[in-house]
């Protein structure tokens, strides 16, 4: 899940309750919901420079202002990947077709924000809009802020918000399943082993992918599209926010508008209507595209309800899915949808009164301790469902293809790009032609001088033991697919190749820490009792060395932790940490391929049966002569011809092009003379 940006894991702020407010006047969902702004007051926001070591940063923005008596400085921090580069977008057309479109999103214009100097602040802001636009949250006060469209000096309207009645029954949540899962967990909870110390502990930040539907009846309260679009995103932002400290990202993944009717029913009991509704999108949306669970929003209750949701009905296709008549609860009806519990005696968050998760909704933005405990025992394992990151949907957007863009289409002989490009490219003309001089090719690695590389000219050197060379065919620029050892193939003594990499522990110490530097002891994973992995699955967590004699540059938010252990004797371990924030690549986790214990190996930080992993390869079938390759093919040794390795040949294999007709050795004399 720099400095400035390492916040207490219990701030987070939501205004969810107050978007309804803010959206309103252009966007009115629902009836009005019950907010009111009780004092405005005009500010300008002064720019304040931004600068880490004399550097500027792109992604962070400052802005000074005052409001309420006091001056305020904000920090705004970029997010990144929220949106997909394409956001899919269905409606339908007059003869009821489903639509898909790509609206243009802005995608770098939303930020994470906090105000300096006030703990347990947040705020949600975006720049789209021509200034700024969101909701600060200061304790239990909420601020909208948004530009006055006819200031010609960046003149911004700070406005207080408050709830002008307490919600009665209609406004509490429904949720089925809550009390038989909460039976069911007890059951799990007590076969689990006592969690080992805080150390052990690690937050796997895992990635929330939603999918948004808006039914029919609140598209008609304003059918404009573009405007569902904005406050859809808009609403997301809000959620990724209070989210992220509790290590979970939240992306908007698809987002579904029932422009002309709606295709379930949605009214009824909504025990009949959420498996109806998962029936529906398994048809229409996850064919196409992947998602964790639907928020779908209503125009009236269900059952007197404000919202309903099935209780741990994440990542399940059928009942994955949450009803929301307000957009205000969405947030607490997806802490349902995950598994979150009401709050009860003994829940507190910071700073604030009452948290997201109590019994009834109201303007409450900040989850409590409670909520972070229950997240952290949903999240701690690896699952394909929110362990996967938020890939990129493939689809095929209109595109107009012209000399100068670099991408060559069936028109084009090359694309070198601009003029500046060409300069420095003697292949490819500005006309997208190729120069005069007998030229074949511009770009590719098999591309040497304008020609094609002759046959057998390496085109991609390997990386390691499991990794296998590609060569040049001599007929077109482009270099065969990397391949590699299949999968399984022992490459040690204790580990086998994983994608082409063959490491092993101490073989990570090594390259992290230096020579001689060794695996550490098992007392470092937490004994008989480690939390949370199985007691196999410690040896692919963590990465734990010994024998180390110094300490290597990391590069900034990383560390190097040290740690002494008293067992049989005294131990010291050393192990290394990215900062959550970066998303840097763990380089302290051990690497898939690496012994786990007899006949087992890590595959994706699981510890993993050596059946499991699907190693097909006969070697009878290469005639001993060759390995077998990622596609199962045999990748013969030199001299030996695929793709049985039966005849004498060149070597290599039916996907690596054709390797050189004879392999050259690099050999030498020492000569030595006494006098």
């Amino acid at each position: 899940m720099g400095s400035a940006w390492v916040q207490d894991p219990l701030t987070g702020a939501l205004w969810l309750p107050v978007l309804w407010a803010l959206l309103s006047q252009v966007y009115c969902f629902h009836d009005p919901p019950g907010w009111c702004f009780t004092s405005s007051e005009t500010v300008i926001p002064r720019k304040v420079p931004h600068r880490r070591g004399g550097v500027e940063m792109p992604d962070q923005l400052s802005y000074s202002m005052r409001f309420q008596g006091q001056r305020h400085v904000i920090h705004m921090k970029l997010k990144k990947n929220m949106i997909p580069r394409h956001l899919p977008v269905f409606t339908n057309n007059d003869q009821g077709a489903t639509q898909e479109n790509y609206p243009l999103v802005p995608r770098d214009c939303h930020y994470y924000c906090y105000l300096e100097g006030v703990p347990g602040s947040v705020a949600t802001l975006d720049t789209y809009c021509g200034g700024l636009c969101g909701m600060l949250q200061v304790d239990d006060l909420t601020y909208e802020i948004k530009p006055l469209e006819a200031s010609s000096i960046f003149e911004h309207l700070v406005s207080l918000l408050v709830s002008e009645e307490s919600p009665g029954e209609a406004s509490r949540c429904k949720t089925e399943g809550e009390e038989r899962n909460h039976e069911s967990e007890k059951v799990k909870l007590a076969e689990i082993p006592r969690a080992g110390h805080v150390y052990l502990w690690r937050h796997r930040r895992k990635n929330l992918k939603l999918h948004y539907t808006v039914t029919n009846g609140v598209y008609l309260r304003n059918p404009n599209v573009s405007h569902i679009v904005e406050n859809v995103v808009i609403l997301n932002s809000i959620i990724h926010t209070i989210f992220k400290p509790a290590y979970l990202n939240v992306y908007i993944r698809v987002l579904c508008i029932w422009d002309r009717r709606d295709w379930v029913i949605s009214s009824g009991r909504p025990q009949h209507i959420v498996p109806v509704f998962g029936v529906w999108k398994s048809k229409a949306v996850y064919p196409h595209i992947a998602r964790d669970t639907s928020v779908v929003f209503t125009s009236y209750r269900l059952e007197n309800y404000e919202c309903y949701a099935s209780f741990d009905g994440l990542c399940n296709p059928n009942w994955g899915a949450m009803f929301v008549y307000l957009m205000r609860y969405t947030l607490h009806v997806l802490g349902h949808n995950i598994g979150m519990h009401h709050d009860s005696q003994g829940c507190y968050c910071f700073r604030r009164t009452n948290c997201v998760m109590a019994p009834v909704p109201d303007l409450n933005d900040m989850l409590s301790n409670c909520s972070y405990e229950r997240m952290q025992h949903l999240f701690r394992q690896w699952d394909p469902c929110l362990s996967s990151s938020n890939i990129e949907y493939t689809n095929f957007p209109y595109v107009a293809l012209h000399c100068g863009d670099k991408l060559k289409n069936q028109r084009e002989e090359c694309d070198c790009g601009s003029l500046k490009d060409c300069a420095s490219d003697r292949c490819c003309e500005t006309s997208c032609t190729l120069s005069l001089y007998c030229s074949v090719c511009n770009t590719g690695l098999c591309c040497h001088e304008c020609k094609y590389a002759a046959p057998g000219v390496i085109c991609r050197d390997v990386g390691g033991i499991c990794d296998l060379l590609e060569y040049c065919d001599g007929k077109k620029e482009a270099c065969p697919d990397d391949f590699y050892v299949q999968d399984g193939t022992p490459c040690s003594l204790v580990s086998v190749c994983i994608r082409g990499n063959c490491s092993d522990h101490d073989m990570q110490c090594q390259a992290l820490f230096g020579y001689q530097v060794k695996d550490g002891s098992p007392a470092w994973r937490g004994g008989s009792k480690p939390f949370p992995c199985e007691q196999d699955d410690v040896f692919c967590g963590m990465l734990h060395c010994s024998g180390v004699k110094s300490i290597p540059g990391g590069g900034e938010h990383t560390t190097f932790r040290s740690l002494l252990v008293q067992e049989v004797k005294e131990e010291k371990c050393f192990g290394y940490d990215a900062h959550q924030g970066t998303e840097l690549p763990e380089m302290g986790l051990v690497v898939d391929g690496a012994t786990c214990g007899p006949g087992k190996y890590c595959l994706k930080h699981n510890c993993t049966f050596y059946q499991d992993l699907h190693f097909e390869c006969d070697l009878k079938a290469c005639n001993y002569k060759g390995v077998c390759n990622n596609q199962n093919h045999c990748h013969c040794v030199h001299g030996w011809q695929p793709p049985t390795c039966e005849l004498k040949g060149k070597g290599g294999s039916v996907d690596s092009g054709p390797p050189p007709d004879k392999q050259y050795r690099l050999s030498g004399r020492v000569l030595m003379s006494t006098n």
